[in-house]
C-alpha cells in the first residue's frame, strides 16, 4: 500500500513539474534571474527548491565556483532534483530536508544569496519570513523573493463574487474578498520592509503583469495549474461543501457568458522583492541606485512626483524603457518545480475562517450593499421606473469643486437607496391597490354587451380614399 502511494506521489509530482512549472514557476523565476549578483564563488540557499529547476539555473548561470544548498521537505521532489543535476556538479550542490520554517535554526551571515521562488503565500507572516531570510545572508549579500501580488486572479474572483452574491452566499463572498486582500501590493511590501529595519535604498520591488489564456470556463477550471492551485482556496471559502459543484458550474457558465466571443484572459501579477544586505564597505545605495540607473527617464519622473513638481508637460511623456531579459533566460529552460502546499493551504484556510476581534473596515458597507441587492430583487424595485433627465437638467449639475465627497458619503448615499420600512397604512394601501387592479383586470377580460343599432368597431387601418375621376 505504501509503495502504491509513493508511486502515485511520484506520478503526481512529475505531472505538475511537466505541466504547471513551465507556465507558472518559470515566469516568476525570470524575475529572480534579472537580479542575480556578480559574486565570485557564492554560497546560495534555494528555499523549497522543489524538483530543482531553480537550483539548476543558479548553478548554470552563476559560475563554476557556485555552491547551492537546496531545501525541500518532499522526498519525491528531492529525488527529482538530484536526478536533474549535471554529473559535473556533484560537489557543488547539496539537498536537505526542510522548508522555510527551518531557516530559523540556521546560523547568521551564512549565504551570499538566498532565493525563495513562490515560497511566500498568504498563510505566511511576510515580515517574519523576510527578517529570517535577511538574517542568514552575509553583509553585502542579497535576498530574492518572488510571490503573486495583488491583482492576481482578479477576473475570476470578480465573476465568482457575482455568482456567490446571486446565490445568497454573502459570507462566502466576504471570505473571497479577504482572500484577495491577502495578496500584497507593492506599497504594502515596501512598508513591511521598512518595519523590519531595511533601508529603502537597499530594497527594490518589481512586478510584471502577464495573462493566462483559456478557451472556455471548463478549460480554466480543469487545467492542472488552477485545479491544484487557487481552486483549493476558492473551495475552502464555501461553508456548505455540498453546493461546491453547483456554484463552480455557475462560475463556468458566467465565464462562458462574459467571454463567449473571445478567449478568457486571466491577469497574473508576478512580483519580486530584491534586498541588498548592507555591511562594512558596502555601498548603501548599491541596489536601488544601480536599478534606477537603468531607467533614468522613469527615475526622473518618479523623483518629480515625490517632490510634488509634476506639471502638465509630464502627463504625456514617452519613456524608452528596455525590459529585455539577458540572453539565455528563455522559457525553454527548466526552472522551479511545482510544490506541495498542504501546510500553506491549512494556514490560509485558518485565516479565512478565523473570527476577527475587530470588524472589518467595510463591514457596514458590505451589510448595506447586501440590503441594496436584496431590494433590487423585489417586485417593487423591478417595476420602478428610472428617472430620465432632460438635457437642460444635466446642465444644472453643481460645479466640480462642490461635488467633492467626504468620509461617510458613500454610506449615506447607499442608505438613501434603501426603501423605508413598510407601515400598517402602507400595507392597507397596497392591499386596496391590489384589489382594485384585480377588479380592473376582470372588467377588461369580461365581454362587452352589444348596443342595438351600433356598428362594430373598425379594426385595422382605415380604407384608402376613392380614386379621383379624370376630367
Amino acid at each position: 500500500m505504501a509503495d502504491a502511494q509513493s508511486l502515485r506521489e511520484q506520478r503526481f509530482a512529475r505531472a505538475l513539474d511537466r505541466e504547471v512549472a513551465p507556465v507558472w514557476h518559470d515566469r516568476f523565476a525570470r524575475l529572480v534571474f534579472r537580479h542575480l549578483p556578480q559574486v565570485d564563488n557564492p554560497f546560495v540557499l534555494d528555499v523549497q527548491c522543489g524538483a530543482g529547476r531553480t537550483t539548476y539555473e543558479l548553478l548554470d548561470r552563476m559560475g563554476a565556483g557556485t555552491k547551492v544548498l537546496g531545501l525541500e521537505s518532499d522526498a519525491t521532489l528531492r529525488g527529482m532534483a538530484k536526478a536533474r543535476m549535471e554529473p559535473a556538479w556533484k560537489d557543488r550542490v547539496y539537498f536537505r530536508s526542510g522548508d522555510v520554517t527551518d531557516i530559523a535554526d540556521m546560523a547568521e551571515d551564512t549565504y551570499d544569496l538566498v532565493v525563495a521562488n513562490l515560497v511566500l503565500t498568504a498563510g505566511h507572516d511576510t515580515a517574519k519570513v523576510l527578517e529570517e531570510l535577511v538574517r542568514v545572508v552575509k553583509p553585502g549579500g542579497r535576498v530574492l523573493v518572488t510571490l503573486p501580488m495583488a491583482g492576481t486572479w482578479a477576473e475570476v474572483e470578480d465573476l465568482f463574487q457575482l455568482v456567490l452574491m446571486d446565490a445568497g452566499r454573502q459570507d462566502a463572498a466576504r471570505r473571497l474578498r479577504r482572500l484577495g486582500r491577502m495578496r500584497k501590493s507593492g506599497p504594502e511590501l515596501a512598508r513591511i520592509a521598512t518595519e523590519i529595519g531595511l533601508d529603502p535604498r537597499n530594497v527594490v520591488i518589481e512586478h510584471e503583469r502577464f495573462d493566462l489564456l483559456f478557451n472556455s470556463g471548463r478549460e480554466f477550471l480543469f487545467t492542472p495549474m488552477v485545479e491544484h492551485g487557487p481552486l483549493r482556496s476558492w473551495k475552502a471559502i464555501l461553508d456548505d461543501q455540498s453546493k461546491q459543484k453547483e456554484l463552480f458550474w455557475q462560475l463556468k457558465e458566467a465565464i462562458d457568458a462574459y467571454y463567449g466571443e473571445t478567449v478568457f484572459a486571466v491577469s497574473i501579477v508576478a512580483g519580486v522583492v530584491a534586498i541588498s544586505v548592507p555591511g562594512k564597505g558596502v555601498d548603501a545605495d548599491a541596489m536601488a541606485g544601480r536599478y534606477w540607473a537603468r531607467y533614468p527617464d522613469l527615475d526622473a519622473l518618479f523623483g518629480k512626483a515625490e517632490r510634488g513638481e509634476l506639471g502638465p508637460e509630464d502627463e504625456d511623456v514617452d519613456l524608452d524603457i528596455d525590459l529585455d531579459e539577458e540572453e539565455g533566460s528563455g522559457a525553454d529552460r527548466p526552472i522551479q518545480a511545482a510544490q506541495s502546499m498542504t501546510a500553506e493551504d491549512a494556514a490560509i484556510f485558518a485565516l479565512l475562517d478565523e473570527s476577527k476581534a475587530a470588524p472589518e473596515n467595510d463591514a457596514e458597507l458590505d451589510t448595506l450593499l447586501d440590503q441594496v441587492l436584496e431590494f433590487a430583487n423585489t417586485p417593487d424595485a423591478q417595476t420602478a421606473n428610472a428617472t430620465e433627465l432632460e438635457p437642460e437638467e444635466l446642465e444644472a449639475i453643481l460645479p466640480p469643486e462642490e461635488l467633492k465627497t467626504k468620509p461617510g458619503d458613500t454610506l449615506s448615499r447607499i442608505k438613501a437607496l434603501l426603501p423605508p420600512p413598510p407601515s400598517e397604512d402602507d400595507e392597507l394601501v397596497q392591499a386596496e391597490l391590489l384589489e382594485d387592479s384585480e377588479v380592473l383586470q376582470d372588467m377588461e377580460t369580461r365581454p362587452r354587451p352589444k348596443v342595438p343599432g351600433s356598428k362594430p368597431a373598425r379594426r385595422g387601418p382605415p380604407p384608402p380614399p376613392p380614386p379621383r375621376k379624370k376630367k
